[in-house]
């Protein structure tokens, strides 16, 4: 398909007639795997059960099959979540995870739960995230809270780490990850705990590293590279009202959608008049963009020939 005679517009219409298409298609996907299983069909054409029709058959991978059917049992159960799967509040992640739970609680009780109570779990799944929906399925269900931490060394030497956070543990540390995405672009947690732990061996040590001034709940912002010659510098504690004006999060908003970014990863400061282009820095000129929109804003503006990409996108920088 050629895409070079597409607008930026149209591209965005597709994409989302697509969407809407892909969401319909899978509703009527569970739709028929209800009525395949009901008839036993997969028996008459040479399969020992509907797992082994979907992914020997049609050719899905094995989690993609365990979605569909665990999805489409919940479907069976409550056939109105069509619309929900059609509009996008409800998707196959969660209704595999809300079929396991009422599984175990079937093997737990030795009844299925009723439609009403499954109906009710729905409602309060709509439009959450993965995490979300676990949250809300480990306090419906009562799960048990896990405390254990469990270390597994692998093969490769690589030790596997199980531990659990309170809450006010994980924020702090996803807050963390948050103010050091520029020094950990991959964001995985791994990367995350082995910079913070080398940065305070560091720091102890006395190593070629500066002690912090401020704590890790605040953003400490520098610049990466020195000031150009002529160029106004941009104040710590100015990066830092910034910072603080927009709590910590990308101020893009999209003019059509009039959607706000608000992602916290990886902030700098953008100059919305660029000083390329006469602009100041003053502060009523200067916002706080996630590297993603300040790029494209740059992009935008068709300044990567003249130079000011590079001092646009490198303002902020989170340790």
């Amino acid at each position: 398909m050629d895409f070079s005679k597409i607008s930026n517009t149209e591209l965005c219409e597709r994409m989302e007639k697509l969407v809407r298409t892909e969401r319909k298609i899978t509703h009527l996907i569970l739709l028929h795997i209800v009525e395949f299983e009901s008839r036993r069909l997969y028996a008459e054409i040479g399969f020992d059960g509907m797992f082994s029709y979907l992914t020997k058959g049609l050719g899905y991978s094995e989690s993609a099959a365990y979605r569909r059917l665990q999805s489409a049992r919940v479907f069976k159960q409550l056939p109105s979540i069509a619309e929900k799967i059609e509009d996008g509040s409800l998707n196959l992640s969660q209704l595999t995870q809300v079929q396991k739970c009422l599984k175990e609680e079937e093997r737990k009780t030795g009844f299925l739960p009723t439609s009403e109570t499954t109906e009710n779990l729905i409602g309060k799944i709509e439009g959450k995230t993965t995490f979300e929906t676990e949250k809300v399925l480990a306090i419906e269900f009562d799960r048990p809270i896990q405390t254990h931490e469990c270390l597994k060394p692998q093969k490769d030497d690589s030790v596997r780490l199980e531990v659990t956070l309170t809450k006010e543990q994980y924020e702090l540390l996803e807050e963390v990850k948050n103010l050091s995405s520029h020094s950990c672009p991959d964001g995985s947690w791994a990367e995350v705990i082995s910079f913070l732990a080398g940065r305070f061996k560091k720091e102890k040590m006395g190593k070629a590293i500066k002690p912090m001034t401020q704590s890790f709940t605040e953003a400490k912002v520098r610049n990466v590279n020195s000031p150009r010659k002529g160029r106004a510098y941009i104040s710590i504690k100015t990066k830092r009202l910034l910072l603080n004006k927009a709590h910590y999060h990308c101020e893009y908003v999209d003019k059509t959608t009039g959607i706000t970014c608000t992602s916290n990863f990886q902030l700098q400061v953008d100059h919305i008049h660029p000083l390329a282009l006469g602009g100041s820095n003053d502060t009523k000129n200067l916002r706080i963009l996630c590297r993603t929109h300040n790029l494209s804003e740059a992009k935008r503006l068709e300044l990567q020939r003249s130079g000011g990409l590079s001092s646009i996108t490198k303002k902020v920088h989170l340790p």
